[in-house]
């Protein structure tokens, strides 16, 4: 699969009208894999959807997955909340922003029906600020459809970044999926060098059929929906590539709607995406997204921001020499900061050397410049003599845990932040005095 390396490229030369066999599928990024949790269908070996006592209007959040094609925030109804439904709308914000050769951004709908094919509908952002609609159907793509120009020509139809655009998926009928966005549209044509920018084309209402949506039905019964704002790394994904030099910032969602269509078997109806229609919410890797806590539904706004190189100083050194007497305590500062580079952030843990029951776990996060302290005690028993002491800082620079290094933090997943072990010793002499 090829980046859309080509588009947005400029006239050089004579141009020749594109041939039919020449493919030039907008259907050049990488799709983001990331489906729903599955368990949304019945128990498949995980927590039940049941709703936390006292929280009726509030999502269940359940399985919450690092996925390999990219980070994401996904919002997920429960059919048995929102009731049949065949259509979910929202507008969404396009910010000026450019995809690079492995990182895409996505703004998307989708879901799953019970028996049948997971579907993405939307956009993506390439490489020259354009925004294309698609419509992927288990790997299935369908783009709007090409326009045939007097001239033998063929043209393309984008939608321009830093604007707003109202998107509806919805299923005109069985087996169907359409996709209606409307929008401020540029206008390409298409050469057998690429695409090439005719010009803006002004605002319109332009759709995408998909007739292989095996499984959605008008009728909207067991047919979870979701709204999703993710990056695609290419191919199959690799989880190496979330850390990095990227971001995506400034897109939102609002007025997001469910219901059924005119024409659908039941009453006609919608009504706002509220929190007690969630099955679950998930923003994932929870360091690299995050949602804006003042951004609630109907409205979400999300941003994700790959994790850049950190450094970790030492400027008290990792070894301390103390001296004390014997049945006495002597205290002495670890101090360690982050000297990385803008937007980076040191992870740590640590349990400080000290009395057992006096002792609490430390954890936190520094940005660039920022230093924490911690009290190290040490504590002579009634023996002379010298001992070493050891505790571990376990630290994160931005480096992604993809299996191949071990993590020092128990219990890490694929796409967490690798931790590593900074031994920190204290190498204590208790003397008696007399």
């Amino acid at each position: 699969m090829h980046p859309a390396g080509t588009l947005g490229t400029q006239s050089t030369g004579a141009e020749e009208p594109s041939q039919d066999a020449l493919d030039l599928s907008e259907g050049a990024a990488p799709l983001p894999s990331i489906g729903i949790d599955p368990d949304v269908f019945g128990p498949l070996g995980t927590q039940s959807a049941a709703t936390p006592p006292g929280h009726a209007s509030d999502g269940v959040f359940l399985r919450c997955r690092n996925e390999m094609s990219g980070a994401y925030s996904r919002f997920q109804t429960d059919p048995a909340r929102t009731g049949p439904v065949n259509f979910i709308e929202g507008t969404a914000f396009m910010p000026d922003i450019r995809a690079t050769n492995t990182v895409f951004p996505y703004l998307y709908l989708g879901g799953q029906p019970r028996q049948g094919r997971a579907a993405d509908a939307g956009i993506y952002a390439v490489q020259d600020g354009a925004w294309i609609p698609v419509i992927n159907v288990e790997g299935k793509q369908k783009n709007i459809a090409r326009e045939n120009g007097e001239d033998g020509f063929q043209y393309v139809y984008r939608l321009s970044g830093n604007q707003s655009a109202s998107m509806r998926m919805s299923i005109p009928h069985d087996g169907a999926l359409r996709l209606e966005i409307s929008g401020s549209w540029l206008k390409f044509r298409v050469t057998p060098k690429g695409v090439v920018l005719v010009g803006d084309s002004g605002f319109a209402t332009r759709e995408i059929l998909h007739e292989e949506a095996i499984g959605w039905k008008t009728a909207g019964e067991d047919q979870v929906f979701k709204v999703m704002t993710t990056i695609a790394f290419p191919g199959r994904g690799d989880f190496r590539l979330l850390s990095g030099n990227y971001a995506f910032r400034g897109s939102s969602w609002r007025e997001l709607v469910v219901g059924q269509l005119e024409g659908a078997s039941g009453k006609p109806w919608r009504r706002p995406l509220a929190p007690g229609m969630l099955w679950s919410a998930c923003a994932q890797p929870a360091d690299i997204v995050t949602v804006t806590p003042d951004s609630a539904l109907p409205n979400i706004r999300a941003s994700i921001k790959l994790r850049e190189r950190a450094a970790l100083a030492l400027p008290s050194g990792s070894t301390f020499d103390l001296t004390a007497p014997v049945r006495q305590t002597v205290r002495s500062t670890l101090a360690f900061a982050n000297q990385g580079v803008p937007e980076s952030f040191v992870h740590y843990a640590l349990t400080p050397l000290g009395r057992e029951h006096t002792v609490k776990s430390e954890s936190g996060v520094l940005a660039v410049g920022e230093q924490h302290t911690t009290r190290l005690d040490a504590v002579c028993g009634s023996q002379a003599g010298t001992e070493e002491r050891a505790t571990n800082l376990l630290y994160a620079v931005g480096e992604t845990y993809d299996g191949s290094v071990p993590s020092a933090l128990p219990g890490a997943q694929k796409g967490d932040l690798l931790y590593r072990a900074q031994p920190v010793i204290v190498r204590l002499t208790c003397t008696d005095p007399r």
